[in-house]
This record gives C-alpha cells, structure tokens and sequence, in this order.
C-alpha cells in the first residue's frame, strides 16, 4: 500500500514548481501580520448566513469603548490564527504550481514529407490512350483516380496540389484536410481558366515562389511531384534549369508521365486533337536535374505503384520527445486545503482564544 501511493506522489509533477516553494514566504509574512493584529482570526468573520441581525442602538460608544480595551492575544491564538491562513495559502500556492500526471502518449509525427503536385491541364489530358476492362479512359480520368486513391490511403503529412497549363495556379496549398484535397481533384478539367497548351517551365517559377514565401521549416521541405503528359515545351524558361535549381535549394523533384509513349496507342476513333505521345527523354532529364526519379504510369496499377514507391521513398526520420496528454490536478490541492481547515477549525479552532 506504502509503496503505491509513494509511486503515486511520484507520478505528480508541477508546471510551476516555484510557485509551490514561495509558499513558505507567504506563511511567513502571514506570520508577521497575524503577529502584528493586522489579521483577525477566521471564527470573527461576518455570519452572513445568520438568520436574525440586531443593531445595538449605543452601538458606537460600544465601538468606541471595545476599541479602548486592551487587545489580550494568548500565544496559541495566534498560532491557530497563523494555521488557518497557512492552510489556506498551501492550497492557493498548490493550485497555482499546477500538478499535473502524465496520461496516455500522443501519437508520433508521420514519418513522410509533404507532397505538393504539379498537375499538368492541359488540352491533351483528353487524349484516350488508356485501357481499363478493355474500355479507353482518357489521362485526365486516370489522374484523378489514382490521386483520390492516393489522398485515400495516404498516412503522412500535407498535400498540396498545384494545376497549369499556360498559366499555373494554386488549387490546394499544403493542408490535411484530405476531403478538400478530393473535392477539388474531382473538378479538375483540361484546358479550363489555365489555357490549352502545357509551359512546364513558368509552372515550376510559380511553384519555386509559392515555396519560397511560405514559412515551412527548412528542414521539412515537401517534396515535388510533376504529373504531365508533356510533348512540347514553350522555350522561354527551361524547366531543367529551374528543376537544378529547385534541387539545390533542398527540394526533390519526381516526374512521372502520363499517357502513352508512342503513336501506336492512339484512340483511332476520336478526331477531336492532334495526338502525340508523352516526351519521356524531357521527364526524366527534369527528374535527373531535380534530384528525383521518372516514373511511367502506363496503367492504373503501375500509377498506384508510383505514388507509394514515391511516398516510401520520401520517409524522414524525425527526433522528437514523447508527448504524453496532460491530466491536471490543481483541485486537488484547493480541497485538501479546505478539508484540512474544516478540521482544523472544527477540531480545536473555534474554541481556541483570539
């Protein structure tokens, strides 16, 4: 029994321990003023819950003649007076230290970066050169699938999403908030407000700016997922430089194509656009510069596959302290110390002299 309550004081921390060792100060200038008559003992305090009041009606002379008479103060008085206030001021400096026990402990930080994608709407992500159950499904379709399962199983950090064409802007900036993440994934359309044709470059200045006015920790850098079906490239800005200097900024940076990689898979009975297959030699020179890798999704599968082998690659190991739920237990202090001072006063207080 001894042994379990001394490994259940042990179990009690405070957050404010100085606020506990002042306590004997505070007795001690309480001392000091009982010492002096400034402060009267409990047992004189007003009965407010008295049910009959009378007022004397000589009561200032009383007053005054009470006030003339010598002040007899017996020592054990004064130290029954010093007692009340001392149980009341352990119990104050106790709740203000704040005494706390550790509960159950937090769950760890995830163990994988931020992803943030770059999303390729262009005009072309309409092409159908996929097949599923022997049925042609466009890129756009697929993207959106393999993304959704991807959010969906997803167990690490942030996502963010980042959708261009011609002009680049942010869908979804870095959130956990995965059901959004899938709300707009649904409403991606090609070639809608971004313009018809793909400019890997400008899209990668964007997000280099987007990173750079964000306040992630350096060391929490999110890796880089480029989603396209690229064939050309306007040549204002070459997305290779950009990806070389993205990477030497700390960031990684993955390419993975989508669509087919020659002509033969073309969808012979659509005549809407032009079709031309992905430029992988473009991709995977983005990759090598990025410091990442080039994946092909040539079908549902092997694009799940990629999305895992990039979130099993990007693991990070992070060095925290355990966290632990705090259980406060400051009211305990505040009843000790009125227990203990309605035992006092009760046992002997009452009746001792003031």
């Amino acid at each position: 029994m001894w042994q379990q309550l001394a490994t259940l004081i042990g179990a009690i921390h405070f957050q404010y321990p100085a606020l506990l060792w002042a306590w004997p100060v505070s007795a001690f200038a309480v001392g000091l003023l009982v010492r002096k008559g400034r402060l009267t003992s409990l047992a004189n305090a007003p009965r407010i819950f008295s049910a009959q009041r009378y007022r004397h009606t000589q009561l200032p002379v009383l007053r005054q003649l009470h006030g003339n008479r010598p002040q007899h103060q017996t020592t054990q008085g004064l130290v029954w007076r010093w007692l009340s206030y001392a149980m009341i001021l352990l119990g104050i400096h106790g709740a203000l230290a704040f005494p706390y026990r550790t509960g159950q402990q937090l769950p760890t930080p995830p163990e994988y970066r931020d992803t943030l994608f770059l999303l390729d709407t262009s005009v072309s992500m309409i092409l159908r050169d996929y097949l599923v159950d022997e049925e042609r499904v466009d890129r756009m379709t697929m993207l959106k699938s393999v993304l959704t399962y991807f959010i969906d199983q997803l167990q690490g950090n942030r996502i963010g999403l980042i959708a261009f064409s011609e002009q680049p802007y942010t869908l979804v900036p870095l959130t956990a908030d995965y059901a959004l993440l899938k709300n707009m994934v649904r409403r991606l359309e090609p070639a809608v407000l971004t313009g018809r044709t793909s400019n890997l470059g400008a899209a990668m200045l964007y997000t280099l700016q987007q990173l750079e006015q964000s306040s992630a920790h350096p060391h929490q850098k999110p890796v880089l997922v480029l989603v396209s079906d690229v064939n050309r490239t306007q040549r204002d800005v070459d997305p290779r430089a950009v990806a070389a200097y993205l990477h030497q900024q700390g960031y990684r940076l993955h390419t993975i194509g989508i669509g087919a990689a020659t002509y033969e898979a073309q969808d012979t009975d659509y005549r809407g656009l032009i079709y031309h297959p992905v430029n992988f030699d473009l991709l995977k020179s983005i990759a090598e510069k990025g410091g990442g890798q080039f994946y092909w999704a040539d079908s549902t599968q092997s694009l799940q596959y990629v999305m895992q082998a990039i979130q099993q690659g990007e693991r990070q190991q992070i060095k925290v302290e355990p966290r632990f739920i705090t259980i406060p237990l400051y009211p305990w202090p505040l009843l000790i110390s009125l227990l203990g001072l309605i035992i006092l006063q009760s046992g002997m207080g009452w009746r001792r002299p003031a």
